[in-house]
């Protein structure tokens, strides 16, 4: 999991039963309580890498598909959000590719 201005961290993702305890946990380490749930309009959004390079939002996809295909997933704070457009989603291709490549992630770990 990567944050700007903060250390990654390392979790399995496989080892929750689904998002909301996900976004729970991401919360609770990097200190977010409450800022991660979309209908709370914090403006805070939970993105993943997957296999194939594309950057989705976290919770778009089933669980199950989820848990299988994550490489990396990333913190956007408000400000970063505000920057996404199709410039700011190859920014952020490239950030991503950039953490996971010192990190050697397989089955399940994000």
């Amino acid at each position: 999991i990567q944050k700007s201005g903060s250390v990654g961290r390392s979790i399995d993702v496989s080892s929750f039963m689904n998002y909301d305890e996900l976004r729970s946990e991401i919360e609770r380490m990097f200190g977010l309580e409450g800022l991660l749930n979309d209908s709370r309009g914090s403006g805070w959004k939970l993105v993943y890498v997957d296999f194939e390079n594309d950057v989705l939002l976290v919770g778009d996809d089933p669980w199950e598909e989820f848990i299988g295909c994550a490489r990396c997933i990333r913190i956007l704070s408000p400000s970063e959000v505000k920057q996404m457009g199709e410039e700011g989603m190859q920014l952020l291709n490239a950030t991503a590719m950039q953490g996971i490549n010192g990190l050697a992630t397989e089955g399940g770990h994000a």
